[in-house]
């Protein structure tokens, strides 16, 4: 027993440790708080949708919102094949929109989200392109502040993306979820070793793209377009990563247990694919702690003795998550959140588990593909 001790203090004490790095990371300063030259930088925002018309009103009126001068952006829509009435409901939509726009559809032949957004590069007026998905409310400044860190020389921003406030237990279990991994994305981007990023609050030059080409050889994997850009990102040395931490973009939760069950399992599934070390790694540790959890929870059953060494590891971890997410909930004004994390921590390594299975024996469907 003392053995399975040893090996479950060592699992625990990497992830606390790992937690710890990233607190670190995202409360110091980051290197990226340059201030604004007053330069307006022109700006070509991607938004690829397919079968999202319930979605389109809210996003055109957030969009309508935002903070920038007119004729420095362009808004490009791009269909992905879409068979509700996405197009019409986006065309009524735009017939008061103030920014330049268009749509585009993507070629018979073209399918996925990352052939719409090499298809909006493409027909990209500026050389700073900035994407988002259609589910997503943005904050006035959002553009401003991509602005602002351009004149940085950074060559791709990434941005924290959380789940709307909403109520309800599901909501605020997947609203802890997300303002865990914005931390992870902020916190790891502003110590030089980004392990995540969002398509949904993504910003570089159209060079970059078009020297990395991102998507090559992985064109059939349904999810993945962001962080198969930041591998190719992590791997040339000679890029500049910012980090947009102040201006978020707050996107739709899932509606229900199964819906946020197969997204899980829709970003779960492009782990495989990817080269990451370091994302690898840190994901590994992360499902490896928690499925630990459950295995506790057995051997807790079986050997009375442990019970109060057991709870003393799960303590310490929960503990640092807390931490963490008060920080982050103060930040992002989810406060609400707190008060259902117990619930978090008794569930989440179930559903964590349940995902990696779904993941091993079942292929991931999105928008009926």
């Amino acid at each position: 027993m003392i053995y399975i001790h040893g090996i479950l203090m060592v699992i625990f004490s990497i992830y606390t440790s790992w937690m710890l790095v990233l607190i670190y990371g995202w409360l110091i300063s980051s290197s990226n708080n340059v201030a604004s030259s007053g330069k307006i930088n022109s700006l070509t925002v991607l938004i690829p949708f397919r079968n999202e018309k319930d979605n389109i009103p809210l996003l055109i009126k957030s969009l309508s919102e935002l903070k920038y001068r007119a004729e420095a952006v362009e808004f490009i829509f791009i269909n992905d094949h879409s068979v509700d009435n996405s197009v019409e409901t986006l065309l009524l939509g735009l017939e008061h929109f103030a920014f330049p726009h268009k749509l585009i559809s993507l070629e018979e032949n073209h399918l996925g989200k990352k052939r719409a957004i090499e298809a909006g590069v493409i027909a990209a007026t500026h050389s700073i392109i900035v994407t988002t998905d259609v589910d997503c409310v943005h904050s006035r400044n959002w553009l401003q502040e991509i602005n602002r860190l351009m004149d940085s020389e950074s060559e791709f921003i990434i941005g924290p993306v959380i789940n709307k406030k909403q109520p309800g237990l599901l909501s605020n279990l997947q609203q802890i979820e997300s303002l865990l991994l914005a931390g992870i994305t902020v916190g790891s981007a502003k110590l030089k070793k980004p392990l995540l990023c969002s398509g949904a609050n993504l910003s570089y030059t159209k060079s970059l793209f078009n020297k990395l080409q991102p998507y090559e050889n992985n064109y059939n994997t349904l999810s993945g377009d962001d962080m198969f850009f930041l591998e190719k990102t992590n791997r040339n040395k000679d890029c500049c990563v910012g980090i947009n931490a102040k201006s978020i973009v707050a996107t739709e939760g899932a509606k229900s247990f199964a819906e946020m069950l197969s997204r899980s399992v829709r970003w779960a599934s492009k782990s495989s694919k990817l080269k990451m070390s370091l994302s690898t790694v840190f994901g590994a540790i992360v499902l490896i702690t928690n499925c630990s959890i459950l295995f506790m929870i057995v051997l807790m059953i079986l050997d009375s003795d442990s019970i109060v060494f057991l709870i003393k590891l799960c303590a310490v971890k929960t503990i640092v998550d807390v931490l963490f997410l008060v920080l982050l909930a103060n930040r992002y004004n989810r406060y609400q959140t707190i008060i259902y994390f117990p619930v978090m921590v008794v569930f989440y390594p179930f559903y964590l588990f349940i995902v990696y299975l779904s993941t091993v024996f079942s292929s991931p469907v999105w928008k009926g593909r």
